[in-house]
């Protein structure tokens, strides 16, 4: 443990002892009042999945169908979510397979994306829908253990997806796979995609870009939609064939430009596989193959109220981090402990992805907001 920077440190405010107490208290519970809701966790989307197609006929009944229907997305998206936490090699390693229609036992209630349809054909009964099912969290955990297959439930800090192109590759089409048309209140407008269910949340800018934007561009849109972080992702054409480039726009932030998918062979493909190498990306830095812990101490550095609750929000939502203590806290900065698993890079990588930069060494670990310029 180092030696904690801001005890004794010489107060800001000059006032007698009690005084100075209460009006810190009052000020720490406000900024608990501001940020309660960041502190929350919520219940894990992780474990729902969406976008499952239902196509059934049945030649007993429409319920029949509907049965069969939902039976065959359970499936479908069991497989889905084994995939979304886990890696391929991890699966491939594992002592015993794991099995679709065993973790579709864990399935619990589904919500209708789309109205039904129900038609009668020459065949029987059929239907028609897209649905959300859900997953019973623990039970799904406890059969990827009992199989001892690693495994990431966490979530990235949400992005805000800016598609831009280069060459080859028309930006209106390229957009077009990123936003969606909705109508409110009478008024339609188009409006970003977004998925809160993968690994690596996302919204979509309703701009497309003919080149790589800069962040002071995409700023504003970014504080508008909520996100934490902007990620372009750039399509080109190579020898006929469509390839996405990710790259993150924040400074300190791990070098993506590196991070190429495809070859694809039409934009919906490009745009999946370009939302399957984030959460790719996300499972390689942060799933954790070791057991046993750390106890840690560092710095977090901070210029306002909003700087300090992001550092805590980030610290808090890490699923790598457990028993977080406030050692002392001033309005500059605060001594931090808490205890985390796995290597102090993927500690770094988890944190950096809710907007939280760590580094340092040894005793001399600090926490600041990552500078989004």
């Amino acid at each position: 443990m180092h030696n904690l920077p801001y005890n004794g440190r010489k107060p800001l405010l000059v006032s007698p002892a009690m005084t100075q107490t209460a009006r810190f208290a009052a000020v720490f519970a406000a900024v608990f009042a501001l940020a309660g809701a960041a502190f929350a966790q919520p219940v894990n989307p992780v474990y729902k999945v969406r976008d499952l197609a239902i196509d059934a006929t049945s030649t007993v009944s429409s319920a029949d169908a509907t049965s069969q229907g939902l039976a065959a997305a359970r499936i479908t998206g069991a497989q889905r979510l084994i995939d979304r936490l886990t890696l391929p090699e991890d699966r491939n390693a594992a002592s015993q397979p794991l099995s679709a229609a065993d973790v579709a036992r864990f399935a619990g209630g589904y919500s209708t994306q789309i109205a039904d349809k129900r038609s009668s054909t020459a065949a029987g009964y059929r239907i028609i829908s897209m649905v959300t099912q859900s997953y019973d969290p623990a039970k799904v955990r406890q059969y990827i253990e009992s199989h001892g297959v690693p495994y990431v439930d966490a979530q990235a800090g949400k992005a805000m997806i800016v598609p831009a192109v280069g060459g080859g590759i028309d930006p209106v089409a390229w957009g077009n796979q990123w936003t969606e048309t909705v109508t409110q209140a009478g008024t339609t407008k188009v409006v970003g995609k977004s998925d809160d269910t993968v690994l690596t949340p996302y919204v979509a800018s309703t701009e497309s870009w003919t080149r790589r934007p800069s962040w002071t561009e995409v700023q504003s849109e970014l504080a508008s939609l909520g996100a934490d972080r902007a990620v372009v992702a750039e399509a080109y054409l190579q020898n006929g064939q469509i390839y996405a480039r990710l790259i993150d726009l924040r400074t300190g932030a791990a070098d993506t430009s590196g991070n190429v998918v495809g070859p694809f062979s039409d934009l919906p493909s490009a745009k999946a596989g370009a939302v399957a190498e984030m959460e790719r990306a996300w499972k390689a830095s942060s799933i954790v193959r070791s057991s046993g812990s750390t106890n840690i101490a560092i710095i977090a550095t901070f210029r306002d109220i909003g700087e300090w609750v992001k550092i805590r929000k980030g610290l808090e939502s890490s699923r790598l981090v457990s028993g977080l203590s406030v050692e002392s806290i001033s309005p500059a900065g605060a001594d931090l402990s808490f205890v985390y698993n796995g290597r102090p890079d993927q500690l770094a990588a988890d944190l950096r992805s809710r907007g939280v930069d760590l580094h340092g060494a040894d005793n001399g670990w600090v926490a600041q907001v990552i500078s989004s310029q």
